[in-house]
């Protein structure tokens, strides 16, 4: 080997080592995230500047952020939910997160585009999603599920609870609280909440979420209890003015006194349309419905026989006439768990919910 040959591979010998040197540097410089179960996606590439957060004027340490083309705002669940009174929990599992406040239970889950208060399910505009450690849910879930007014404006989020709409200067003073009258169709109760189901079935109704505050009597004063409520009684509900977006609607309530003279006892509902109507000899009438029971013992169909003690009232309670019942009448029929065992069975009908009427031909 000739001296210049030697040079020339002693110099790329000396250059490789260089090199090699400078990336064994470079990589020790690298900080790798340390191994974890559970590794939080950053921000959106869609979200834009932070937005400042200000809650019944009290600007909050956090921020928000817009994402879908500025389309739709999130907000941080944790730090708005418990600036508005509601306790936040967490599940890893599942990553969903629990809040509740005043028998209200609301729960959103990342990555779903849906939210759930007290078991029944809405939509939301984008699904939760974690953002530097951070749960941040759409503004219309705060707006729609926790009963707060959200404000957006350039920049700026701001959210309002009714109370502090009402201390507004220049605006007039709400009412914080609204009555509603009807029939109890459904009683619910689990380990997280409790509600009762007025003013029809499905989402046709008003479901009256409560809680360990909430007052039960009757129309005199006198007290009740939870386990007093029975399917079939007419009840008037003192409720919050917020109530959610869902079908049905869920609202607060704080009291729920019983309307009838009498407190019925456990009682049957099937809600179906009127296939026949029956009269005896002796003019009593009697009601085939065909539909749906609203209990495990209830019946799809049911002849239900009335009397002079039968009531037959609309949605919310009030007395209607027993004419108004027709054939293809929509009713929701209460009646005594006894039947005979023929089909249909037949029994003693002690309350007819009049839902709503078809119209008559010409």
């Amino acid at each position: 080997m000739n001296t210049a040959t030697l040079k020339t591979s002693l110099a790329m010998l000396a250059l490789s080592t260089v090199i090699a040197s400078g990336a064994a540097s470079a990589d020790s410089a690298i900080s790798l995230p340390a191994a974890s179960a559970d590794v939080t996606p950053l921000a959106s590439p869609a979200q834009t500047s932070a937005i400042t957060i200000e809650i019944n004027r009290t600007l909050l340490p956090v921020t928000a952020y817009q994402a879908q083309n500025g389309d739709v705002t999130m907000l941080p669940l944790r730090a708005v939910a418990e600036q508005l009174g509601y306790s936040v929990k967490w599940s890893q599992a599942d990553r969903s997160a629990t809040i509740s406040k005043d028998g209200v239970s609301a729960a959103v889950k990342t990555t779903v585009e849906e939210y759930a208060v007290n078991g029944i399910s809405a939509s939301l505009p984008v699904a939760p999603e974690m953002t530097k450690g951070q749960l941040h849910v759409p503004a219309a879930f705060i707006e729609n599920a926790l009963h707060a007014s959200v404000a957006i404006n350039a920049g700026a989020v701001s959210i309002t609870t009714q109370a502090q709409d009402a201390q507004q200067p220049d605006q007039p003073v709400q009412q914080q609280s609204a009555q509603s009258n009807g029939v109890i169709t459904a009683i619910h109760e689990s380990d997280k909440y409790a509600s009762v189901l007025i003013q029809g079935i499905g989402p046709d109704g008003l479901v009256l979420n409560v809680s360990e505050d909430t007052i039960y009597q009757r129309a005199d004063g006198t007290k009740l209890q939870w386990s007093d409520l029975q399917l079939g009684m007419t009840v008037q509900a003192d409720h919050s003015l917020a109530m959610t977006l869902s079908l049905p609607p869920q609202t607060p309530t704080y009291a729920i006194t019983v309307l009838d003279t009498e407190l019925p006892g456990e009682l049957l509902g099937t809600a179906g349309t009127v296939e026949e109507i029956r009269t005896n000899k002796q003019g009593h009438i009697s009601y085939v419905v065909k539909g749906q029971g609203l209990t495990d013992l209830s019946q799809d169909e049911i002849v239900l026989q009335s009397s002079a003690d039968t009531a037959i009232v609309d949605k919310e309670g009030k007395p209607v006439e027993q004419s108004s019942i027709k054939q293809g009448t929509k009713v929701i029929g209460f009646y005594q768990p006894e039947m005979t065992k023929s089909l249909p069975a037949i029994s003693q009908a002690v309350k007819i919910v009049v839902e709503a009427e078809l119209p008559s031909e010409q």
